[in-house]
């Protein structure tokens, strides 16, 4: 029940020996940080009380100010081999990181069930409400929500303030265990948006899981399939059912890319859109 990943990190040192460095360096300037005391690193469960203190908070301080001080976005950007980094649209969420540093500072948010699953419907009702302050140019973008949360008073009243092609520059990204959780629920939504010419994009697909899920019978636009630890030999294996989704017109997305390797793995499998931490400071370099 432990997961180890938590505890170790394999570094094949054939790929990435650059990032080995890096990741060693960056471990030994955190060791000698001077560690909190006892009592300061003392958490509790996260608990329905706290979901309501993100409700009071996002009134005290309205939706403007929400989104400026708790929803992040993160650029999606498209890279052909041997081209740089272009801006494609931008994803976004409530940050966490933020919820941590100014609402749960004495919360542990893992492991917290069904409860964690109940604030994260409350972010997206949050999220919703707050979303023309944080893309107040409707630029093209994509925000990740709940399947359950397009029944949801706020979502209706997201939809009654858009106009019927609204969505056009929208992508709604659903978790693909949420789809299948929720799937008679999510065929209405996808209709619902389809209908308002928003797209879907399939969200946290991980490497072993490619292919599990047919995109096309849920008339996916995007797949987003997340890189982690091990994916670089996973996904090869994959490569089929990747070009399949590809040539049925959805388009897929690695995410959480992390390493030059991601890049390299992405492009064996025809794959040019990516999305991650290496990508916002590549596009950051190419600024500069």
């Amino acid at each position: 029940m432990i997961d180890q990943s938590r505890l170790l990190r394999a570094i094949d040192l054939r790929f990435k020996l650059p990032n080995a460095v890096r990741f060693l360096e960056r471990y030994d300037q955190e060791e000698k940080k001077p560690k909190p005391s006892v009592a300061h690193r003392k958490l509790r469960r996260l608990g329905e009380q706290d979901i309501d203190r993100v409700v009071e908070v996002n009134q005290q301080i309205g939706p403007e100010s929400f989104a400026k001080v708790f929803i992040r976005h993160q650029v999606m950007a498209e890279i052909d081999p041997g081209g740089p980094p272009k801006d494609i649209m931008h994803e976004y969420f409530v940050g966490m990181d933020a919820l941590k540093s100014h609402v749960f500072l004495d919360v542990e948010l893992r492991g917290s069930g069904n409860i964690f699953n109940q604030l994260t419907i409350t972010l997206d009702r949050l999220l919703l409400d707050a979303f023309n302050d944080a893309n107040p140019s409707g630029s093209m973008c994509s925000i990740n929500l709940n399947v359950e949360s397009v029944f949801t008073r706020a979502f209706e009243v997201f939809l009654e303030s858009k106009a019927d092609d609204a969505f056009s520059n929208l992508a709604f990204e659903f978790r693909q265990a949420n789809v299948l959780q929720q799937y008679d629920k999510y065929e209405v939504a996808a209709n619902l948006i389809a209908s308002k010419s928003g797209a879907i994009a399939i969200d946290a697909i991980f490497p072993e899981t490619v292919g599990i899920v047919n995109m096309k019978r849920l008339n996916a636009n995007m797949a987003k399939i997340f890189w982690r630890q091990g994916a670089e030999t996973i996904l090869p294996g994959f490569a089929k059912e990747v070009d399949e989704m590809q040539r049925n017109g959805t388009r897929v997305i690695l995410a959480r890319v992390d390493d030059d390797l991601g890049i390299e793995v992405g492009h064996d499998l025809g794959i040019t859109m990516f999305q991650g931490f290496h990508i916002d400071k590549l596009l950051s370099s190419r600024d500069h």
